[in-house]
C-alpha cells in the first residue's frame, strides 16, 4: 500500500525533523521511502513543505497536485495553503492554530480569522482532524512538541500503514535522549486525540 503525505507549516515548527521521523519508521517497517523539502524563505517564519512518499517502490519524492493521500498542517495558514495538493477523499490533520500573515491583504476582502479558515480547511477533504497541538504540547509541559504530537495524530489514522512501535523506535532514534521520553508522551497524546468513526 502507497501513501503520499504532504507536511505543511512554516520554520521553526519542526516540519523537517518530522517529515523525517515519518519517513525513518516507514522504512523500518520495510517500506521504500521518497522524500523532498521545499523551503520557502530561508529564516523562521517561511513556509516549508515537505513531501514524503512510502510504498513497495517509490521512483519519485514530489507529490503531485490533488494526489496527496493526507496534509498534515502545522498552522492553519499552511494548510489552506496545501489543500489543493489534496486528492478528493484525502484527510486533513490540522494543528489549530493560527499565524497571522504579516502582510496586507486587499482592505476591501474579509481578513482572513482562524474561523474562516477552518471552514476554508473543512470543505474539501474526506475527513478533517482538527488538533489543538498547543493545547497538548502545553498541558504536557512543552510547547515545543506540538510536532511529535501531530505526528501521533498522523500515526492513528487508518489509511496510515506504519506501525506505532515503528514511530516510536523512529522518535528515539532520532532525538537527543533527555528529549525522548517527553516526545514520545507527545506522540502517544496526540494519537488519542484522533477520533475514528
Amino acid at each position: 500500500m502507497g501513501l503520499a503525505v504532504v507536511f505543511a507549516g512554516v520554520g521553526g515548527q519542526g516540519v523537517v525533523v518530522l517529515s523525517d521521523i515519518f519517513c525513518e519508521a516507514a522504512l523500518l517497517d520495510g517500506y521504500d521511502v521518497a522524500k523532498a523539502e521545499i523551503h520557502g524563505m530561508a529564516q523562521r517564519g517561511g513556509s516549508i513543505v515537505a513531501h514524503a512518499k512510502i510504498g513497495e517502490k517509490v521512483e519519485s519524492p514530489l507529490i503531485e497536485k490533488g494526489k496527496a493521500d493526507i496534509v498534515v498542517g502545522f498552522e492553519m495558514l499552511e494548510t489552506a495553503r496545501s489543500l489543493p495538493m489534496l486528492k478528493k477523499n484525502g484527510t486533513v490533520v490540522v494543528n489549530t492554530k493560527y499565524i497571522p500573515p504579516n502582510l496586507t491583504f486587499d482592505p476591501a476582502s474579509k481578513p482572513l480569522t482562524q474561523e474562516r479558515l477552518l471552514n476554508m480547511i473543512r470543505e474539501k477533504p474526506r475527513a478533517v482532524h482538527e488538533i489543538d497541538g498547543i493545547g497538548i504540547a502545553t498541558k504536557i509541559g512543552n510547547p515545543l512538541v506540538v510536532n511529535t504530537v501531530l505526528l501521533g495524530a498522523l500515526s492513528a489514522l487508518p489509511e496510515n500503514p506504519v506501525k506505532r512501535d515503528s514511530y516510536e523506535k523512529a522518535i528515539a532514534a532520532r532525538l537527543k535522549e533527555k528529549y525522548v521520553e517527553l516526545n514520545l508522551i507527545a506522540f502517544r497524546t496526540g494519537r488519542e486525540s484522533v477520533k475514528i468513526g
